[in-house]
């Protein structure tokens, strides 16, 4: 009996309990270029994550952004990020949540904010605007723009390093690119910063996606280059 017990706390040391992670980013370039500043504990996540079983650096509170598991990390360049596992039990549940700046008071989802008057906020019925994800069954990287539905096109990028036209714009369907560099891969961004559709051919078929404003990157050996593209 003694040697099936040690037997079997052995094999549950050694399994592997399935799990999620979700990053969540923020850049904060624009905040900040408005005037606002940081605060001393830095951007932090709100939402209703032990409800869902979400950990970070510790098993994480509803509603806390104070809390120690709430803190994102300052990546540099304005952007923020925190990562939060979740059980695959949690998989396909409803998590609503928000980028707070320190603590409430100052964040995001004010009464009229754009992630209101954008689609990707839905309000509690208190003013509160608050952010919706339906957790994924893969690991997934979310960034955002403070207070904004989509990625800054700031954080995508600093630079052309070449030019870049696509064609037509708004689209129904087929987009061409006309790029002026070689061996490029395009890479298409939803409002939630999702990639929706890679290529290395110079044309994307968005008859598929919804009708919205979507950012494409195209990656080459010398560089980078990023727009906006629209699908009516």
């Amino acid at each position: 009996m003694k040697k099936i017990f040690t037997l079997l706390s052995l094999a549950l040391s050694t399994m592997t309990f399935a799990q999620v992670t979700v990053t969540y980013q923020v850049d904060v370039t624009e905040y900040v270029a408005a005037g606002n500043v940081i605060a001393a504990n830095g951007v932090r996540i709100g939402g209703n994550f032990a409800d869902n079983s979400g950990t970070s650096s510790a098993a994480m509170v509803n509603w806390s952004p104070s809390d120690a598991g709430s803190a994102m990390t300052d990546l540099g360049n304005g952007l923020w990020s925190i990562a939060v596992t979740y059980p695959t039990g949690s998989v396909a549940a409803s998590q609503s949540y928000k980028f707070v700046n320190g603590d409430w008071g100052t964040n995001e989802g004010l009464y009229g904010s754009s992630i209101a008057t954008d689609g990707c906020g839905v309000d509690d019925g208190s003013g509160n605007i608050n952010r919706t994800l339906t957790i994924p069954a893969s690991n997934t990287t979310l960034k955002f723009c403070w207070d904004k539905c989509a990625p800054c096109v700031a954080s995508i990028n600093e630079v052309n390093s070449f030019s870049v036209a696509a064609y037509p714009n708004p689209a129904s369907d087929v987009v061409n690119f006309q790029i002026d560099a070689q061996d490029f891969t395009i890479y298409l961004y939803d409002f939630s910063g999702k990639v929706v559709s890679t290529t290395k051919n110079s044309s994307i078929n968005m008859s598929s996606l919804n009708s919205g404003a979507y950012i494409y990157k195209v990656v080459a050996a010398n560089g980078f280059a990023t727009g906006k593209l629209t699908k009516k």
